[in-house]
């Protein structure tokens, strides 16, 4: 995807591109304002001129009413087309300050700039979720925040998906993807099922031909903003149930027979009679039987439009954004069946949308009893109202549930393609999925563990955080080796151990949700990542913080036994004795070792290597400080590299003396 990455290089940086839209919507607003203002003026002036010329009337000679008539008129013309002219306008004025609004934001987005960027389109995960706390998928200053750019529901519940159970199959439609949405987050899929593999290429590709079409993307967010904005709501939900449900008249045709025959022959007789033609009988007999045939349909029908009404409000709010995807560039698989969703049965997403509204609004006169008594009775109103919009349930149920499915989809990757835009030094990664099950290995070593793959499970050059700003992040070239060993990572405090891992797990949420990861390169293998960094203890349940701690890692050693995974373990076991910890590090890690899993641990125990299996097994990292003397005071310097080795350097004292803490006299020099 080398050519993907020179095309968004040859728009220029993107702080660049953003600066400069900014200052062209800014410009553009600006200039409507004053528009907006000479037609106000306008506008009043023309209505007291017309207004006035009406008013003469009253006192003018009959030779002066023509002309008074004729310049009132034209006023009044002028009047109206201002009126109309002030309309538009004030509409281009609210887009183009959306879009400097936009642009604006995407330069904070680059910076990192959180308190500037609007509440991120996921604020919450599952307490029990394995990283989505300990790597700020979600919430403020989260991979959520920064991705940010999907504002219906569809597209955060895809959004949702993707980061924090990326293994899970879509949604087939929106009814599912509705149900998901109801039911809450689940524990996430283990592992990835038969052609995920595939399924992410797929989104790759997408991403990648998203990043590239620039102003199609943007429009897309710019509608998506204009919307309404929010959760599916219980309307919504009401209307996509009804997609599922079968035709009702289908199994009732005697009663649209008799409505249909109803049609012609109450007013046909009612005519007749009111010219003396006929005996008033007939057309009561038929007004007596459409009423009847009523009072059998009507709680259907009205149950059924009733549901219509209420999601057909969400489908014209997404009309402009199905209608834009019908448009996206024909490039991969993925987004040739985006654009074939909305685009059939033809005349596609907007026409039939237009339709649905049109069936709701002629519909809609059953709330006005005095117009709606006199249709029933004539004509079995409500019948033939059901029967029209079942005709169109037939046409376009299973397509508009699909139609909410893929713009959710749409949103959630065109959200991606923002992050590759933004960054155009970052990849798309390789991703590997395991051939072998875990209940096909067999142990063949001494220690009972299963033959090893020895190559690295995660190789990266160049691997930064992405929630960092780009122009502080420092990146560093890693392996993180296969089964059967762990990457020890050490260091002093504040040194970026921490950091390192947050930053692996991080780039394996974007790798498994489609994106780009923050790296020149990165080579993963489909595992799941499970941490545990930030634990916290409960006043409520009655756990306390070691007890917090023990359950989080028996989670992780429980997952690592189930299936391979990736495990990111912060400094473990803190909440015990120093005398007790190293042995417990021990025997938690040791578990670890004997499954399938990857993973990585930071400790300041430069001891807990020592001995037993980890001696062997360990691939020991650090990272590692400058002290400096400035007016007599030691200052620290960090570098945030990664170096081979264990660290062989301690600053818990020395951070005491510079906060103060130290007593005169105390040496803090490490």
């Amino acid at each position: 995807m080398a050519q993907g990455r020179d095309a968004l290089t040859s728009l220029g940086t993107p702080r660049e591109r953003y600066a400069a839209a900014e200052a062209t919507a800014r410009a553009h607003a600006d200039e409507l304002e004053r528009k907006l203002l000479r037609t106000s003026r306008l506008r009043v002036a023309t209505f007291l001129v017309a207004a006035g010329a009406f008013l003469l009337l009253e006192t003018a000679s009959p030779a002066l009413r023509p002309p008074l008539v004729a310049v009132g008129s034209a006023f009044a013309l002028a009047f109206l087309a201002l009126v109309r002219r002030h309309i538009k306008t004030r509409r281009s004025l609210v887009r183009s300050r959306l879009r400097e609004t936009i642009a604006r934001e995407s330069q904070a987005r680059l910076s990192r700039k959180w308190d500037e960027l609007p509440h991120p389109p996921l604020v919450s995960a599952p307490p029990e979720h394995p990283s989505a706390d300990d790597l700020d998928l979600v919430g403020r200053a989260s991979l959520a925040h920064l991705i940010g750019r999907v504002a219906s529901a569809p597209g955060k519940a895809v959004l949702g998906q993707l980061l924090l159970d990326p293994f899970a199959p879509l949604p087939g439609d929106g009814a599912a993807l509705l149900t998901r949405m109801r039911s809450g987050p689940s524990a996430p899929t283990p592992a990835p099922p038969p052609g995920w593999r595939e399924a992410l290429a797929e989104r790759q590709q997408a991403v990648d031909a998203l990043a590239r079409a620039v102003a199609l993307r943007e429009e897309l967010e710019l509608l998506g903003r204009e919307a309404p904005r929010g959760g599916l709501s219980t309307h919504t939900a009401v209307f996509l149930e009804w997609l599922g449900r079968r035709r009702w008249l289908a199994e009732h045709g005697a009663l649209l027979f008799a409505a249909r025959a109803l049609a012609v022959f109450t007013p046909l007789t009612l005519a007749t009679w009111l010219l003396g033609l006929t005996p008033g009988v007939l057309p009561a007999l038929g007004a007596l039987a459409a009423v009847a045939v009523h009072r059998v349909v009507a709680p259907h029908a009205s149950e059924r439009l009733s549901a219509a009404e209420a999601g057909e409000g969400d489908l014209v709010t997404w009309s402009a954004q199905l209608a834009l995807i019908g448009q996206l560039p024909p490039e991969g698989a993925l987004i040739g069946r985006f654009r074939e969703a909305v685009l059939q049965p033809l005349p596609g997403a907007p026409r039939a949308i237009r339709k649905l509204q049109r069936i709701t609004d002629t519909a809609g006169v059953r709330r006005s009893s005095l117009a709606h008594f006199p249709l029933v009775v004539l004509f079995a109103w409500d019948v033939h109202m059901l029967d029209w919009l079942e005709r169109w349930h037939t046409r376009y149920a299973a397509a508009a549930g699909r139609w909410v499915r893929v713009l959710g989809e749409v949103e959630a990757l065109a959200a991606l393609a923002g992050l590759r835009h933004d960054h155009p030094d970052w990849t798309f990664p390789e991703v590997a999925v395991a051939e072998i099950a875990p209940s096909a290995m067999t142990p063949t070593d001494t220690d009972g563990v299963a033959a090893r793959d020895t190559a690295p499970a995660v190789r990266a050059t160049a691997l930064g955080h992405p929630l960092i700003d780009p122009d502080r992040c420092v990146r560093n070239d890693f392996e993180l080796p296969g089964p059967g060993q762990l990457l020890l990572v050490t260091g002093s405090n504040m040194a970026g151990k921490t950091t390192l891992l947050r930053a692996i797990g991080v780039n394996q949420a974007l790798a498994l949700a489609g994106g780009p990861v923050a790296a020149a390169t990165l080579e993963t293998r489909a595992l799941l990542p499970w941490c545990a960094m930030r634990v916290r203890d409960s006043l409520e349940s009655g756990v306390s913080y070691f007890l917090a701690e023990l359950q989080r890692l028996r989670a992780v050693v429980e997952a690592a036994r189930a299936v391979p995974s990736l495990f990111l373990l912060d400094e473990i076991l803190q909440g015990t004795n120093s005398a007790e910890r190293r042995i417990a590090a021990q025997i938690v890690l040791g578990e670890l070792l004997r499954t399938e899993s990857v993973g990585a641990v930071t400790t300041h125990d430069l001891g807990l290597a020592d001995g037993g299996e980890l001696t062997e097994r360990a691939v020991n990292v650090h990272f590692r400080e400058d002290v400096a003397s400035v007016d007599g005071k030691h200052v620290l310097h960090f570098d945030y590299r990664l170096r081979p080795g264990p660290a062989t350097s301690r600053n818990a004292l020395l951070l005491l003396e510079i906060v103060g803490l130290v007593p005169s006299g105390v040496d803090a020099q490490p």
